[in-house]
């Protein structure tokens, strides 16, 4: 699912890693079932999204937030260089209130990068 208040609810998240996704090829090879979530969500294959009889329009951000929104079991916050999301994490980084295990600051410009993690089962992060 996407997190999308991640900024505000930050501490019901835990088990956090950040993945890096160089093109989009590499993230529909990155498991095996990707390719059939964009066409059972998309109504064709990831290979005629240029097609003129499709007109596409998603772009590469906004197909793997819906791609990976069909994962009920893991949490995802999607992000690049210097979008709105990246700029949460920059503050949150800067506060020390989360370490990511590499500066979130120094991204490289062409890639996207996801946030995956687990909600807390700590009930207490619920309340603050």
């Amino acid at each position: 699912m996407i997190a999308n208040d991640f900024g505000e609810n930050y501490l019901m998240f835990e088990n956090m890693a950040i993945w890096d996704i160089p093109s989009m090829e590499d993230f529909f090879t990155s498991h095996n079932m990707m390719l059939e979530i964009f066409e059972k969500e998309y109504g064709f294959p990831y290979s005629q999204r240029n097609g003129k009889e499709n007109n596409f329009t998603d772009g590469d951000i906004s197909v793997i937030e819906k791609l990976l929104d069909c994962f009920g079991d893991k949490y995802f916050f999607v992000f690049s260089n210097n979008d709105r999301n990246h700029a949460i994490l920059k503050e949150l980084q800067d506060k020390k209130v989360i370490t990511f295990g590499m500066d979130i600051h120094v991204l490289h410009p062409k890639k996207i990068y996801v946030l995956e993690m687990d909600k807390t089962k700590d009930l207490q992060k619920y309340d603050i």
